[in-house]
């Protein structure tokens, strides 16, 4: 009899620990929970591209011609509607600034060389490390931005249109989207002075000025290439949180050697100049951050 009920027992226990082992399992998975994220405005996202290996050339290999066009002007339009909106929206604003001096590239993305003068290449190198800082600057919550961010039309972020974009992309990661615009290029002056108010070679050409002794520069010749504007927006409700300037001039003088330089004759310089400013969006109000302390 005690083996009967012995026996039983021990098969209650195989059975409570199994019911046991069960439940953990089921807890386990109703922890394991997946957040969903609803995009509020879909947009064209999936662009495959290919690389053309004899002319090196991006191609795309899911969209025609047509629906790339179509692509950008979708994506275009929703930067232009909601990159406007932060101007009236209420936000703390972070700026931060970077300015570099570089080479520029030829057609096919070589680095060109400053000059075939040591000497310049050798100050131009000096100019980019000691004449070239990074500024930055705060906005307070509620102060108007109106003013505050770079690009010019009117009371709006931007005065650019489609015909001034060469392509427009879209990235969406998490809760996060990155829209690039990038400018026709070599862009037109006109199409700087739209979308830019920031940075210029005057700066640049000063400090060549400083050693007018032994240097005289020419008025140079700009190009702006590779110029951007990218943003970064939250997909559930459209806000902007981030907006990069990035502000490519490719400047090409004659610099001639003065005084005890003037063996150096007149030398063709080429060189970047390159601007790019970023604006960080808070729109948390600062009570509800105190309220959250």
């Amino acid at each position: 009899m005690n083996k009967k009920i012995l026996a039983a027992i021990s098969i209650v226990l195989v059975f409570s620990f199994l019911f046991a082992f069960t439940g953990c399992t089921s807890t386990e998975e109703e922890e394991t929970t997946t957040t969903t994220i609803f995009v509020k405005t879909p947009l064209p996202t999936d662009i495959t591209t290919g690389i053309d290996e004899e002319s090196q050339t991006v191609t795309d290999t899911n969209y025609t011609p047509e629906q790339l066009k179509a692509n950008t002007a979708t994506i275009f339009e929703y930067f232009n509607l909601h990159v406007n909106e932060v101007k009236s929206a209420k936000a703390s604003v972070n700026m931060s600034q970077d300015k570099s001096i570089g080479k520029a590239k030829d057609a096919e993305g070589n680095d060109l060389p400053f000059s075939d003068n040591d000497y310049i290449n050798a100050a131009i190198t000096s100019l980019d490390s000691y004449m070239l800082h990074n500024d930055g600057a705060e906005l307070a919550y509620g102060e108007d931005m109106v003013e505050f961010m770079p690009v010019k039309g009117a009371a709006y972020v931007s005065a650019l249109t489609l015909e001034d974009i060469e392509s427009a992309t879209c990235v969406d990661e998490g809760n996060q989207r990155t829209i690039t615009l990038t400018l026709k290029s070599p862009a037109l002056p006109a199409t700087i002075e739209k979308a830019y108010d920031m940075g210029n070679v005057d700066e640049v050409m000063a400090e060549f000025a400083k050693a007018e002794k032994y240097l005289s520069v020419e008025k140079p010749v700009l190009e702006y290439k590779d110029c951007q504007i990218i943003i970064v927006a939250n997909v559930e409700t459209d806000e902007v949180h981030t907006i990069k300037y990035v502000k490519n001039i490719d400047v090409k003088t004659n610099v001639t050697g003065q005084g005890s330089l003037a063996d150096m004759g007149t030398v063709p310089v080429t060189l970047r100049y390159s601007n790019t400013v970023e604006y960080a969006i808070d729109r948390t109000a600062p009570e509800t951050t105190a309220a959250a302390e």
